[in-house]
């Protein structure tokens, strides 16, 4: 009876699931006074009900009277039991098998192909049609659910964002189950997006894994691997692009092509023929002019393979920073030369480069070439007759500074030493030294400033010139400089630098410093140290330099056989080398985009430097970020000025999807509000599900190893031997407070509703 009474009171709450379980425990308990109230009223509903229907007489038969009292009785006694405050605690034990989580992969690579069942389709299928699922429901609980943790996941849209395939299984195992989990089974292709291990998911996961494999052993794919493109570029400058081609199970040429993007459309500048290596990745090179200054986007596409898995990974998109600045050289030549006339006309051709020249005439007079004034108004030298800028001002306002065969007297004058010293490890200027009959230790050079300023050591010797023709070796260490990249392939660029003409000689070096790199070398004399050196480069502090020992370079213009003027390239990549990025000396605020390919899913960082016209950083600054996405405001964040960074403001955020984002600012400098910047950057869809198509079969392996399970392929399932596991036993409570039990209102409100209706029905109410 008192079981019966206790199901009653479930049935009363609606706890359901409990009904059929067995009663372990139940303890009913009444507010004060309650036992009182039930005690009086059930005595006085039945005397009620018995007086009410027992005097009433008047078209009712015997069974309709006692169904009637019944009922009133029911709804009244109802009522007494809320007003009791009657409470039951019960505890039920059921028996559960073990549970078993069948982990889905959700994430983008699953959906593939496009055309025809996906892997996630298949595992579906493999689950019910096949009978996993039923033989698994055997001995296990089975819960099933998707590494994205929707209950009903659609398929991924090409732009998806990649899931962290190690992390995800984790969370999906570790939450919400209520209960201990016997073993978990993990279907999927094993791609890792992020490229980590996915066996170190095994340390976290509570149970013992098993996997199953629905990638594919043997695909037909062409996929974009990693992009290469330069951080910024000048206007009108050569720009180098590459990006590495997958080929998965084919062979034959594939065709690259190269667009600009813009409000427009899009328009092809370059079609590449690439020759495709099953084997190993092969690297697609193509060269464009930079447009006008701003921020420009491209895209890169394979033309799709009929016979390939999917076109999802053939596209990627990158931003290119175009930059309106010119680079500031000074060259100071100590007499008229074939180096510096050739130099300045390579340089003077560079829609990059601004340059200005200082030469000695005789008669100790120094002639200037370029702009007497600067863009403020004040003079660029005030006085030439020095040879050499006369302040720190005239001198930080170049960015490059070129000497040539210069006497030592020339620096020890006015603390020449001590300015150029400043200009370059404090002020990050770039330094160019170049070899003549004055300089070095020729020039007697050793044990002065700027001895400890160059890459190479000065010693004295008696062999101070070399005075043969001599075609230069350049270093392994030379060929992967980026001032020595005359091509952008790099056996292109070893044959360039082979068949480059000689050079009329040089000075003689003994060996260069430790931190230096060794760019170009005399290819036959040696001494202690190796190969007699002839170019070497550094940085300096902030700045850097590159000295060489040459004489003659100009020979490379005059005397080449091709059409490509080399020299000038040279020269080119020289200056650009030594300035460094311009974005880091301006004055001027600027967002500056950390990585130029953006895609979906993946950390993006915008940073502003803030400076004032000496170079020193702001303390107070305030700089607020607005980012915009493809579907509206995005978010705003309060940036703080990085530690190990003063003056740089970063936003780092994650865009959600591909498309055009823009990054709006609010700057202000103590009281003072500085001019808004806004920046518009492209991102592209995410290619890191997709780059390898095939799937990871050996990730899952290792990741079933390091978990103690099995590891199949799909098809194989009906191989999968998970070791059974005891079944538990589960005890769960629930308390029924039947003043508010949903049953019991609902039985009083019928018992009494329906007694009014059959009187009604009769002619009594």
């Amino acid at each position: 009876m008192a079981e019966l009474l206790v199901r009653v009171a479930l049935l009363l709450e609606g706890a359901w699931d409990l009904l059929g379980e067995r009663l372990a425990e139940a303890r009913w308990s009444l507010a004060p006074g309650g036992a009182a109230v039930l005690l009086v009223g059930s005595a006085a509903v039945a005397v009620l009900a018995v007086l009410c229907y027992a005097r009433t007489r008047e078209g009712l038969t015997p069974r309709a009277r006692v169904g009637l009292g019944l009922l009133r009785a029911a709804g009244l006694l109802a009522l007494l039991l809320m007003l009791s405050g009657a409470v039951c605690e019960v505890s039920v034990a059921a028996s559960r098998k073990p549970l078993l989580l069948a982990v889905i992969d959700d994430s983008a690579s699953m959906d593939l192909p496009e055309a025809g069942p996906g892997r996630r389709a298949r595992v579906e299928q493999a689950l019910n049609e096949g009978g996993l699922l039923a033989r698994l429901e055997a001995d296990f609980d089975v819960r099933k659910v998707y590494t994205s943790g929707d209950a009903n996941p659609p398929a991924s849209a090409a732009d998806a964002p990649p899931q962290d395939l190690a992390r995800n299984l984790v969370l999906a195992a570790n939450t919400g189950h209520g209960r201990p989990i016997a073993h978990v089974l993990l279907c999927s292709d094993g791609v890792q997006s992020d490229g980590s291990d996915l066996a170190r998911a095994a340390g976290e996961l509570p149970a013992p894994v098993s996997t199953l494999f629905a990638g594919e052993a043997l695909m037909r794919d062409l996929a974009l691997g990693p992009l290469t493109v330069p951080p910024f570029v000048y206007r009108k400058d050569r720009v180098r692009v590459a990006a590495e081609i997958l080929a998965d199970g084919m062979e034959g040429e594939a065709t690259v092509r190269l667009y600009h993007e813009d409000a427009a459309g899009e328009k092809e500048l370059s079609v590449l023929q690439v020759q495709l290596d099953p084997s190993q990745p092969v690297v697609a090179r193509m060269e464009f002019i930079a447009p006008e200054a701003g921020t420009h986007h491209y895209r890169i596409r394979i033309d799709p393979q009929p016979i390939e898995h999917t076109a999802r990974n053939n596209d990627a998109r990158f931003n290119l920073d175009v930059r309106a600045e010119r680079i500031r050289v000074l060259f100071i030549e100590g007499e008229p030369s074939w180096e510096y006339k050739h130099a300045k006309q390579a340089l003077e051709g560079d829609p990059a480069i601004h340059f200005h020249g200082l030469v000695r005439q005789p008669g100790n007079e120094w002639i200037y070439y370029g702009d007497a004034a600067r863009p403020d108004g004040k003079p660029v030298l005030r006085e030439v007759r020095g040879g050499f800028p006369g302040t720190a001002g005239e001198l930080q306002y170049f960015d490059v500074l070129v000497m040539g065969d210069l006497e030592r007297k020339l620096l020890e004058q006015g603390e020449r030493f001590v300015l150029l010293d400043e200009f370059v490890r404090r002020q990050g200027g770039g330094l160019a030294t170049l070899g003549g009959y004055k300089v070095y230790t020729a020039g007697d050079y050793q044990e002065t400033p700027l001895a400890r300023m160059l890459p190479v050591r000065l010693s004295k010797e008696k062999k101070l010139q070399l005075i043969n023709r001599f075609n230069v070796n350049v270093s392994t260490q030379g060929l992967m400089h980026p001032l020595m990249q005359l091509e952008f392939d790099p056996l292109e660029n070893q044959k360039v630098w082979a068949k480059l003409p000689w050079v009329e000689g040089g000075n003689a070096w003994k060996s260069i410093k430790p931190g230096a790199t060794l760019l170009m070398s005399h290819p036959t004399l040696h001494t202690a140290s190796g190969p007699r050196p002839v170019a070497a480069a550094w940085r300096y502090g902030a700045g850097r330099v590159y000295s060489t020992a040459l004489d003659g370079t100009w020979h490379w213009r005059t005397a080449r056989e091709t059409e490509q003027d080399y020299h000038r390239r040279y020269w080119g990549l020289l200056v650009r080398w030594l300035a460094g990025d311009p974005r880091q000396r301006s004055t001027r605020s600027d967002l500056l985009l950390d990585d130029p390919v953006l895609e979906a899913g993946r950390m993006a960082m915008v940073s502003l430097h803030l400076r004032d016209a000496t170079g020193q950083t702001p303390s107070d600054a305030r700089v607020d970020f607005f980012v915009e996405g493809p579907d509206g405001p995005l978010l705003t964040v309060r940036a703080a000025a990085e530690p190990d960074a003063p003056g740089r403001f970063a936003l780092r955020f994650v865009p959600p999807a591909a498309g055009h984002y823009t990054v709006k600012t609010n700057v202000t400098v103590g009281s003072e509000q500085q001019p808004a910047l806004e920046r518009t950057f492209v991102v592209g869809p995410s290619l890191a599900e997709v780059r390898r198509v095939s799937g990871d079969a050996e990730a899952l392996k290792a990741l079933a190893q390091a978990g103690g399970g099995q590891a199949l392929n799909l098809e194989d399932h009906a191989l999968l031997e998970i070791p059974p596991a005891a079944s538990s036993i589960e005890v769960r409570g629930a308390v029924v407070e039947l003043w508010h039990a949903p049953g019991l209102w609902m039985l009083m409100a019928g018992c009494l509703a329906l007694e009014w209706l059959m009187r009604k029905r009769r002619g009594l109410a």
